[in-house]
């Protein structure tokens, strides 16, 4: 019994400090400049599922979309023919 009511005094103590340690936490970074964006677009990954002969699974392959031009001569935002 003295382990519950630890467990539940320790949870409810948890449980109200947690709003108050998010509130001080909060990012007020400014936003985005333009070359971090263009970073970041560089960057983002592109995945494309591949199905082997003889098997059920498929394959994931990730790569960003230069890697995909540059390998495979494929452009992942391109509409599907």
């Amino acid at each position: 019994m003295r382990k519950f009511i630890t467990v539940a005094a320790a949870s409810l103590i948890v449980a109200t400090a947690a709003p108050a340690m998010a509130r001080d936490t909060a990012p007020s970074a400014p936003a985005q400049s333009t070359e971090a964006a263009s970073v970041k677009a560089d960057t983002k990954r592109y995945c494309v599922e591949t199905k082997t002969t003889g098997s059920r699974l498929a394959k994931k392959l990730c790569k960003t979309r230069a890697e995909w031009m540059s390998d495979d001569n494929f452009d992942p935002l391109a509409p599907e023919r």
